[in-house]
Order: structure tokens, then sequence, then C-alpha cells
């Protein structure tokens, strides 16, 4: 399996934009990133495409350029992460869905020349997370569930529709929603998924068992978002739990995690969801409890 990180690191895009003492949309450059990443030892980078909709220009024809340029330079291979801030694919508002997968359309659009290895959605939002805690019996939880459930399929099935892609290079993400409605929807619309380590060992997705995760949804699995995660309270936080972290600061079993993706025949891309230095510093961790593991 090839291990790989989110490219964007904020703090070398914010030393970008103020290079020059003040605020500046042009200085950014995307390609320069993925150099200054490639260096740091990946050459797997997972494009985090809300970029295009924050930062004037970030996604513009040059900077698509740009980054097909250094992909074959380098022999790059790139992933995708479709946007997720203000996007909401599971709402019952039909405008604020139907906005949302033309926001995702686009997207596709934008980077498919880079030809991501595949696209990583979250088939719901904020919104679905507020569902989970509505003060209602937990016996009506279901059926709120199935109905955002229901939308989704609706929203990814158009937007496979739309772009033409081959169903599995979506993958849904366990994310802050039930994960067994996020399975069906991949089910019947046989898309792939991505499996979120830290998002799982916080609680977020229902079950914290991440090794019954694999066992039981592998066949579908096409990429993992590596970092670490756990239930525990944390001050400041409404929620008990955190993720996000580097590999050995929360509950994940590193090695049995690992040695289980291999046993199944996994080789997709493995995504650390952290800055450089934490990544690096959880590819330690990895050689430590596993020295003889395969890492490209």
């Amino acid at each position: 399996m090839q291990f790989g990180i989110t490219a964007l690191d904020w703090s070398t895009v914010m030393s970008q934009l103020f290079s020059k003492g003040t605020l500046d949309f042009s200085q950014f450059d995307f390609a320069e990133i993925m150099r200054i990443t490639h260096n740091q030892g990946f050459s797997l980078m997972e494009l985090t495409l809300d970029i295009g909709y924050v930062l004037p220009g970030a996604l513009s024809e040059n900077q698509i350029a740009s980054l097909l340029s250094v992909k074959d330079e380098l022999d790059l291979t790139y992933t995708a992460h479709l946007p997720l801030w203000s996007i909401e694919p599971s709402s019952p508002n039909a405008f604020i869905r139907e906005a949302s997968v033309d926001c995702l359309v686009d997207a596709i659009r934008i980077v498919r020349p880079l030809d991501p290895e595949v696209y990583v959605m979250h088939n719901a939002g904020w919104l679905g997370a507020e569902f989970g805690e509505f003060d209602v019996t937990p016996q009506y939880k279901p059926y709120l569930f199935e109905v955002l459930g229901g939308l989704a399929e609706q929203s990814v099935k158009e937007l496979l529709q739309r772009t033409g892609l081959p169903s599995r290079k979506i993958a849904l993400e366990s994310i802050e929603f039930p994960f067994e409605y996020t399975w069906r929807l991949a089910e019947r619309l046989d898309t792939s998924i991505c499996l979120d380590t830290g998002h799982v060992l916080s609680g977020q997705s229902g079950s914290t068992d991440l090794l019954g995760f694999v066992d039981r949804y592998h066949s579908r699995l096409s990429e993992v978002h590596l970092h670490d995660g756990a239930v525990r309270p944390v001050e400041g936080k409404r929620f008990p739990y955190f993720d996000h972290q580097v590999l050995g600061k929360g509950d994940m079993p590193v090695a049995e995690f690992l040695t289980a993706l291999d046993e199944c025949g996994f080789d997709g891309p493995v995504i650390f969801e952290l800055n450089r230095e934490d990544a690096l510093e959880s590819l330690k961790v990895i050689r430590k409890f596993l020295p003889d593991f395969p890492i490209e």
C-alpha cells in the first residue's frame, strides 16, 4: 500500500499568501506545495478541493496546468477530497441539496484533468451530525437517519449521472454519521468507501471497533484516512472525543490495523490527514511497530 498525505499544509499556504508582507492571493502556488511535500518523502498527495472556493484562483486553469506538470515531472499520484465546507448532500431543503451537488460536480470538472485515483466524499454534512444530537427517544433516530440517507443517495446518484464517473471512483467516507446508512448507500449505488480511522476510533461513525470495520467493509475499501483518535473528554469541547492526532496518541492498534489491511488485500492510498511534521512522526511509529512493513 502507498502512504501519502493531505498536501495542503495551512502554515505553508499562509506563508505563501503573506510572503510580501500583506495578504496577496496571487502568491498561492499549489504546485510549489507539491514540491515541498515531495521533498519530505511523499509522492501520493490528496488535493483538498474546498481550497478552490475559499481562496480565489487556487484551482484556476493555470494552477491545474501546474499541478499536472509537476505530477508528470515528479511522478506524483493524486487523490481528491471533494468539498465539504457548507456542503449538505443530505439536506431536506432541496435548494441546499441541489446547490451542494452543483458544487461537487464543478469540483470534479475542475480537477478531472489531474486524473485523481479516487474522489472522497462526505455524504452528509453538519446537519446530519446535528440530527444525531436531537433530543428525541432513541427508537425514533433510525427513522431520521433513514430519511437523511435517502436524500444523500439522491445526491450521489445525480453526481454520478452528471459526471459519468465510474461509481467506484467515489469513496464515501466514514464521517460523523452512522456508517450503516452510508454502507447501504454504497451498496445500492456501487460506490467505494473511505475508512477514516480517527472518525471510527472516536465513535463519530457509530462503533469504535476499527478492526471490525476492516473485517466487515473491506470489500469496498478504496482509501484510508490515517490518524489517531479516541473517545475521551477534551476540555473545551462539546463532544468527548478527539481525532487527527499522531499515531500512538489515541486508541489505534497500529500493528494490528495495518496488518489487517494487508491481509485483506488492500493496496489503495493511505492518506495521513495530518500536517507534514505529524505525518513523518506517525511513519516513525509505524516503523517502530512494523519494521518490515512495506511502505511506498
